[in-house]
């Protein structure tokens, strides 16, 4: 009895370590085909389970060039600068192009199927990934890959044998201390390497009306007295408000 236990022990490793063993290739060749492509297009959608679904277009180009248009940002990298258009006031700002920024454009959640287009080490960070099987979703069976990243976070990708694309994926978050979990699935519409592109896409032209914001006022530090502003700017930023309250009695 107690050999045949230890061989049943051994045979359940052995298909755990088999199913790593897939899942880490699955993964890494998808980040290959990503990362050898000279240049992507992509329509998809995002939809947190509960809430509202938001459409994306991505088109990305070799070495250093994309354009990211969201529901509420339109990002053009044109291989100098960055300019991002913040569409709900109308107004946009422009940095210089490095490599960090540029790769950290897609470090959310909603991006990370296609991080490693610039990254090849994108997804370097994911910690036992394992083979689930096969699902099929309209019509189409992929492989899906389950990946543990940071110990809160599960991210399944959804892996077309054909090409070895993740064509969708479902990430889910869990707040322990809450004790929920938020899943948000990616499903892309078209996504197509290495092909045509035009000249102009990446070329910035700023919408009628539109604002500038130049580096200056975003590193001034200085108080802001209209609490819409100050989110916007902060938005831009990616930093936090400090917000004095006070009263004249």
């Amino acid at each position: 009895m107690r050999r045949l236990i230890a061989m049943g022990a051994v045979a359940g490793l052995a298909v755990l370590v088999l199913a790593q063993v897939r899942g880490n290739d699955t993964l890494n060749n998808f980040a290959k085909v990503l990362n050898d492509a000279k240049s992507l297009s992509a329509t998809y959608t995002v939809q947190p389970i509960g809430g509202t679904q938001n459409a994306y277009k991505v088109d990305l180009a070799k070495p250093n060039k994309a354009r990211i248009d969201t529901p509420t940002q339109l990002i053009v990298a044109d291989g100098t600068t960055i300019t991002t258009y913040d569409k709900g006031d109308q107004s946009y700002y422009k940095k210089p192009e490095t490599e960090s920024d540029l790769k950290a454009l897609f470090a959310t959640d909603d991006m990370s199927l296609l991080g490693a287009f610039f990254d090849a080490g994108f997804y370097g960070k994911i910690a036992a990934a394992k083979a689930s099987g096969q699902k099929s979703l309209k019509g189409v069976s992929y492989d899906v890959v389950e990946a543990t990243i940071n110990g809160s976070k599960m991210m399944a990708f959804y892996v077309d044998p054909a090409d070895k694309l993740a064509k969708a994926g479902r990430i889910d978050v869990t707040d322990k201390s809450l004790g929920k979990t938020d899943t948000t699935l990616i499903v892309s519409k078209e996504l197509t390497v290495n092909g045509n592109q035009a000249a102009t896409l990446f070329a910035f032209t700023a919408p009628s009306g539109a604002r500038e914001i130049s580096m200056d006022e975003l590193n001034a530090g200085k108080w802001y007295t209209d609490l819409n502003e100050a989110q916007s700017i902060a938005k831009k930023l990616n930093k936090p408000l400090f917000v004095d309250f006070y009263a004249d009695w």
